[in-house]
């Protein structure tokens, strides 16, 4: 079955084009204006659920910010894709923190827009395919289960999103080895390896809390001053 794709948008014109070119692409496509109907929807389809969810950060009614923040106190590891027509950090870490797999900033290029779209969906496809076989793995005292998303940490189960499990797969398997930003942006993100963002940083931070016994002092997920980052298991 092709991907399904909710977008969250309430700019008529911008959402009904993204419509006509995602479905040109195959994909099948929900369109809500409002973020209290898209999680309307998302509960309604928890037994057919969507491939990703494109969510504007500017919305009537509830932001798309709390529209994230709802759907991640579900559980719910879709991954997220934020539209936000303010490049400010606050606002990019905000999302970033709160559970967004990426974000892009308006106005922005259509095939820089499909091109995010196709590292998501291929990431979480990819994912779900390798991880049938894929075995837990374990980092200090927490286990990662990739085939549920999940790490268990004294016994507390956590959810992952899909490029937090893809970031500590990578890290995993070239654990030992510091492994250079630019090439994590290249192997997760799918972007070119100069491309000028904080997401790696913030993501390791966002891992960080989750495996460290005391992310301000990490023993595990280690930084590499000016180049990036080295996994200790």
């Amino acid at each position: 079955m092709n991907p399904s794709i909710l977008l969250v948008e309430d700019e008529e014109h911008l959402a009904r084009g993204l419509r006509f070119n995602f479905e040109a692409e195959g994909y099948r496509v929900d369109v809500f204006e409002r973020g209290e109907d898209a999680l309307e929807q998302l509960e309604i389809a928890a037994k057919d659920p969507v491939d990703l969810v494109i969510l504007d950060v500017m919305l009537p009614g509830i932001s798309g910010f709390e529209v994230l923040e709802r759907l991640r106190a579900r559980e719910n590891p879709v991954p997220v894709l934020l539209l936000t027509a303010r490049d400010t950090n606050q606002d990019i870490v905000r999302g970033l923190d709160m559970g967004a797999d990426d974000y892009l900033t308006k106005p922005f290029s259509l095939p820089v827009l499909m091109a995010r779209v196709r590292t998501l969906l291929r990431r979480t496809t990819n994912t779900d395919e390798e991880s049938a076989s894929q075995r837990p793995f374990q980092i200090g005292k927490v286990t990662v289960y990739p085939q549920r998303f999940e790490i268990e940490r004294e016994g507390e189960r956590l959810r992952l999103t899909a490029m937090e499990l893809s970031l500590l797969s990578l890290l995993f398997a070239r654990r030992g080895t510091a492994v250079s930003r630019g090439e994590i942006l290249e192997q997760v993100w799918d972007l070119h390896p100069d491309t000028r963002t904080r997401v790696v940083d913030t993501f390791v931070l966002r891992l960080r809390k989750l495996i460290e016994p005391d992310p301000s002092t990490p023993r595990h997920l280690l930084s590499v001053r000016s180049f990036g980052y080295r996994l200790e298991a």
